[in-house]
């Protein structure tokens, strides 16, 4: 009898145990965090009081992380917290800045802080309210100290890779310097780029070399004229030995219009752009044209939309260009032009179904500057030389399905990820 009492009472503490935890969880609302790049493994050791959904339906809470650059060189996080289920129309925006000498410490530690701010409204709401305690600073704020650089950002970079083996080897080198300043009010940017490529081949006695360079230099202000509208002007000169370019510069004038405010961009665009570019172009060898120089005037046409929302995220534009003077000579037959549609859309289809498609695809039509003459095998091969087409390609796509418990709070590094 003793024993029976003893194994009665072991079964019903059991029983309130299971209990006891399910109550606790059901305390725990579910919380869906769109992050990419994110520390997800030190964000759910950090923060244990919500359950981690692996698909945004099954969540009460769906967050999302948005990035721009900023002025000075860093990136700015939104994020967004959109309630459902219990906490439908319970929604908030909050961000952080990364400068750009931060570590991935620093964005770790104010990701989290911004979840936590974000999750109060939430908590606050449950029955863990009661067990909330915040801790205001008592230090006075500081003044914004005065910014010696007035907002400029200087960037110098170098890099290169060198490899080989018995029969081929490959240089390249990279440089760039840049100087940019950003405030509400405009944008201006100088930059510098240089690269040099140099490969060399030895099959069956024969040795086959390619070397190409590039350099250019850029410069653009932007300035802000309405919460919709923008204009600029931009300046550039370049060469490409691969282009057959031995100088080309010019300076135009551009303008955009933003459908949606510029202050809803890292959620949605939709912008439209219109620039008249005159430009002068000496070339290093004689082109299909008979030509060894041009003035020529060209514009052309962009419309963007980029969208981030629950469901994913697209970004698709179209440019269409077109030149109308060559030389002087007004041309009649507009028939010298491009058209290129670049496209990058993730689409979330259903819980843990996403299509992935990234790409763009051209019609050409405005190689002026294709040498003439006939091109060798190795120039061929080696791409030292631009060659003569009507289009241009390139698509990825991909399609993913991932299912089974929608729980995801475990962390467990051993071995790795």
């Amino acid at each position: 009898m003793k024993n029976k009492i003893i194994f009665c009472l072991i079964l019903l503490s059991l029983i309130a145990i299971v209990f006891a935890n399910t109550n606790q969880e059901d305390q725990n609302f579910s919380v869906y965090i769109d992050y990419e790049y994110g520390d997800m493994n030190y964000i759910k050791e950090q923060i244990t009081n919500v359950n981690y959904v692996r698909y945004k339906n099954e969540a009460d809470v769906y967050i999302l992380f948005t990035k721009q650059s900023t002025g000075s060189d860093g990136k700015k996080f939104t994020v967004d917290f959109t309630g459902e289920n219990i906490f439908r129309g319970i929604n908030e925006s909050l961000s952080f800045i990364l400068k750009k000498g931060d570590t991935d410490e620093d964005k770790r530690l104010k990701s989290v802080q911004i979840l936590k701010l974000g999750l109060i409204r939430y908590f606050s709401r449950t029955d863990i309210a009661d067990k909330l305690t915040i801790i205001l600073p008592t230090e006075k704020i500081k003044e914004e100290i005065e910014d010696k650089w007035n907002s400029w950002v200087f960037n110098l970079g170098l890099s290169g890779f060198f490899n080989g083996e018995e029969s081929s080897s490959s240089q390249n080198l990279w440089g760039s310097l840049s100087a940019s300043k950003v405030t509400e009010e405009m944008k201006v940017q100088f930059r510098f780029n240089g690269s040099m490529n140099k490969s060399k081949y030895e099959w069956d006695n024969d040795v086959y070399e390619s070397s190409s360079n590039n350099k250019s230099f850029n410069a653009y202000l932007v300035a802000s004229w309405t919460d919709h509208l923008s204009f600029g002007f931009w300046t550039y000169i370049y060469s490409s030995s691969y282009s057959n370019v031995d100088i080309n510069f010019g300076l135009y004038p551009g303008i955009e219009y933003n459908i949606f405010p510029y202050s809803e961009s890292n959620r949605k665009q939709l912008r439209f752009q219109y620039k008249l570019s005159p430009n002068y172009v000496y070339y290093t060898e004689k082109t299909i044209y008979e030509k060894y120089s041009e003035k020529l005037v060209k514009h052309s046409f962009r419309t963007e939309i980029d969208y981030i929302q629950s469901w994913g995220s697209m970004s698709v534009s179209l440019v269409a260009s077109q030149y109308l003077i060559i030389d002087d000579i007004f041309l009649e037959n507009l028939e010298k032009n491009k058209i290129t549609l670049y496209s990058n859309i993730s689409w979330k289809i259903y819980k843990g179904l996403s299509l992935d498609l990234w790409g763009n695809a051209a019609r050409v039509h405005d190689q002026l500057s294709l040498a003439a003459g006939d091109v060798t095998t190795e120039e061929l091969l080696l791409r030292q030389k631009e060659l003569q087409t009507q289009y241009t390609y390139f698509l990825s796509i991909g399609l993913s399905y991932s299912f089974g418990s929608i729980y995801n709070n475990i962390v467990n590094p051993r071995f790795g990820d």
